[in-house]
This record gives C-alpha cells, structure tokens and sequence, in this order.
C-alpha cells in the first residue's frame, strides 16, 4: 500500500506536529506501507493523508483526490479543540463554513489522537467516521538523571522545573510565571524554559520575570532546541511543567514520561487519568491550581531512580510505535479496501 502524506509548511509544523508526522510515517514504513511526501499531481498512489486544517491546498487538491478515486484521511491534530477554536474564532467560523467543512465531510475517515478529541470532532462531522489512535514515542532516550544535570551544569541539590514547548498563549508559561511569583518555593529552585515563539508574547514573559525578579526562582531562557539535544533537558528536570490550555495529545508530556520525570499538565489534554501517583500532577488551567500544586510538589521528596524507571517503562509498553505501527496500518489499509469498489460521490 502506497500513502501520500500532505503536511502544512515547514514553519507551521515545528514542534510536536513535526514529530507527530514523522513518527507516523517511520512506523508506517517500518510495517511494511510506502509513504510518499510532497506527492505530485500525477503521483501514483492507494490513499492520501492529510495532517492539519486551514491549509487552502489541500482543501483544493481533496477534490482531486475523490475524482480520481483516492480517498483521502484528515488528522485536524488539535486544530478543532475548544481553545484553537475560539482563538481568532472570528476568522475561522467563516472558512469552516465555506470550505472546510466539506473538505472533512468527504474524507474517508478523520483520525483523532485519543477518545477525547476523537468526541469534540464528531461536533463538527457527525456523520462522519473517526478513529482514534494515540501517536508514539518520538526516540530512543530513557532515564539518565544524573548524567544529564552534570552535562547541562545543574547541581545535585537544585530542584529543576522544565518548561520545553512551543512558547506561545495557548501553552500557558505565563501561568506558570505567575504561580511562581506568587508561592514560596525552595531557594535551590531552577526553572528552565527552552523554546521560542512569537516575538511578542516572548517579550511579555520577558517583561514579567525582569519586574518580577525578586519573587520568580532563576530562568533560564534557553530558546529553541530540537532533535536530540533536547532529552538532556528532560532527563535532568524533576518536573516538567506544560499548564496548556489545550493540547489534543501533548507530546512533550509523553517525552518527559519516557525518561521517567514526572510531568504536570491541565484536564485540557489526554493525560488526566495517566498523571497519578508519582507520574505527576493534572490542573486546571489557572494560576490558582497550579500555585498549589506547585507547593504540593515542592513538599515531596526528589523522584527516585527506581521510580523513574517504573515511569519510562510504563510509557514505552503504551507507546513504543513497535506496538503502535501496525494498529495504524490496519486503519489505513481498512480505509483502503473499504474505499477501493466504492463509487466516487
């Protein structure tokens, strides 16, 4: 079987949707399927996958696809979840309703990442078919604490949070700035942001931890990093902290998990019933909850290596795409068949 993947630009994708695509397409290569990117018009092919919403060109080329009998699989990737909605909702109510509200309802199937999303799309297709399936591991990392802190400098007794995402609103660092400044936390503490977004917004945290220096921990502003220097961070952190408003998986809460550091995050992403006990901690998204929690986990002895291990070992038997790969397959050559004798609406 033959699949053509069709991806927003390069820029659009940084970050978890980057690596939620590539993870897919290794593992559906590894079972045994051909995926072909940047397929051309002529490109021959069984099936078509396309990642994101708001893209014109594959809402142009979806038609295409149908006439000449390809069906095509949508993966929105969070981009219909109630807070990427209602953010600019003014300029996207419209284009929903012009175009890509038949672009998703002649899709063979949509594929969400998890029941939870997989129940918000159904408002927006609810004669459509959609399937969930979680996304994978993004490498081979696992628990190396020790190691970790001596090559990033950190010492043995500082306690360090990790905030490792995309900075932008949605992810919610102001939040965990503000909790930080209003709470009391170890003198020992070391926050550590790594990642970069829009000027602005950056600057407004900036603006916040320089007023706010006297009650906020040490920063440090790392800026983007990606590939594998980045497991070091999570390796080395005590807890990593993502207080989003919105997150249709959130695959940095399972990076920090497949290295055994716990991970606090909000009831607005999958991981509610999954951060329990010493995996971590869910909140709600506001500063209130986080502060306290913050002082709970503040009270808590360091995370053991015994225990690290226990997480990483749970995270890999749920999401080591050696398990996952084939579940995908089967969906997508299900689509296939099922498609292959139909008539071209």
């Amino acid at each position: 079987m033959k699949i053509a993947f069709f991806q927003p630009p390069a820029p659009q994708r940084i970050g978890g949707l980057d690596a939620a695509i590539q993870g897919i397409n290794a593992a559906l290569t590894k079972a045994g399927v051909e995926v072909i990117e940047n397929a051309g018009a002529e490109t021959t092919f069984d099936l078509a996958h396309f990642h994101g919403l708001w893209q014109p060109n594959h809402a142009r080329r979806a038609p295409r696809l149908r006439e000449r009998g390809i069906p095509y699989v949508v993966s929105p990737h969070g981009m219909l979840e109630p807070w990427a909605w209602r953010h600019k909702r003014w300029k996207k109510w419209p284009y929903f309703q012009l175009i890509e509200k038949r672009y998703l309802a002649r899709a063979a199937a949509l594929l969400a990442t998890g029941p939870g999303e997989a129940q918000r799309l159904a408002r927006f297709a609810p004669a459509q078919r959609i399937e969930a399936l979680p996304l994978g591991l993004t490498g081979a990392a696992r628990p190396d604490y020790d190691a970790a802190r001596r090559q990033l400098g950190w010492a043995p007794d500082e306690i360090v949070l990790l905030y490792l995402s995309r900075l932008h609103v949605k992810k919610g660092a102001d939040l965990l700035l503000r909790a930080l400044a209003s709470s009391h936390w170890p003198v020992v503490t070391r926050l550590v942001v790594v990642g970069d977004g829009d000027r602005s917004y950056v600057d407004s945290l900036r603006t916040f931890a320089s007023r706010e220096a006297n009650k906020l921990p040490r920063i440090d502003w790392i800026g983007p990093v990606w590939g594998e220097s980045r497991w070091k961070y999570f390796q080395g952190a005590d807890l990593f902290c993502l207080p989003t408003h919105s997150e249709n998986f959130g695959l940095a809460v399972l990076e920090s998990l497949q290295v055994g550091t716990p991970a606090l995050t909000t009831v607005d992403t999958p991981w509610a019933e999954d951060l329990s006990g010493p995996r971590g901690f869910i909140i709600r998204p506001n500063v209130d909850d986080l502060r306290a929690t913050l002082v709970r986990f503040f009270a808590q002895p360091r995370t053991p290596s015994a225990t690290r291990r226990e997480i990483a070992d749970w995270a890999w038997s749920r999401f080591d795409w050696s398990q996952l790969g084939p579940r995908y397959a089967a969906f997508f050559e299900s689509i296939a068949r099922r498609e292959s004798a139909a008539p071209v609406s």
